[in-house]
C-alpha cells in the first residue's frame, strides 16, 4: 500500500491564485487534468502534485479535515517516502511562509505533521 503526504488548505479561492501559489511554492508548472478526482497537477520529475479543489474527506483522527477547502497530494515517482515526505515539507514551508492560507501537512491523512495559520489545529 502507498503512503502519501497531503497538505490541506484554506482558504481554497479565488483557484487561480491558490494555483499560482502552489506552482510557486513546487517551484513547477501546474496544469489542468481531466480525471475525475484531480482538477490540476504538477510534475517536479521526481514526484507528483495533484491539486483537488473539493474533497469528501471527514474529520478523522482529531484532524479537522472537513474546515478545509482544497487539498494536494505529495506523491514520490519512486515511492521514497524519505524524500516524498521533505518535498512535502517544503512545499508546507513555501506556502505558509505567504501568510495567505491556513495549512495542515498530514501523513497517509492518519498523522498530522504540521499546521501553519491563525485557525491551525
Amino acid at each position: 500500500m502507498s503512503e502519501y503526504h497531503y497538505i490541506f488548505l484554506r482558504p481554497g479561492i479565488p483557484r487561480e491564485q491558490v494555483v499560482r501559489d502552489i506552482a510557486t511554492a513546487c517551484g513547477a508548472e501546474v496544469r489542468p487534468v481531466d480525471t475525475q478526482f484531480i482538477d490540476c497537477a504538477a510534475n517536479l520529475g521526481h514526484a507528483a502534485v495533484e491539486v483537488e479543489f473539493t474533497h469528501e474527506y471527514e474529520d478523522d483522527h482529531g484532524m479537522a479535515f472537513e474546515q478545509y477547502d482544497s487539498l494536494f497530494t505529495v506523491r514520490d515517482f519512486d515511492s521514497n517516502l524519505e524524500r516524498q515526505e521533505a518535498t512535502a515539507r517544503q512545499i508546507f514551508e513555501n506556502l505558509s511562509a505567504l501568510g495567505r492560507y491556513d495549512l495542515i501537512l498530514v501523513r497517509d491523512l492518519q498523522e498530522l505533521l504540521a499546521s501553519s495559520g491563525p485557525a491551525s489545529i
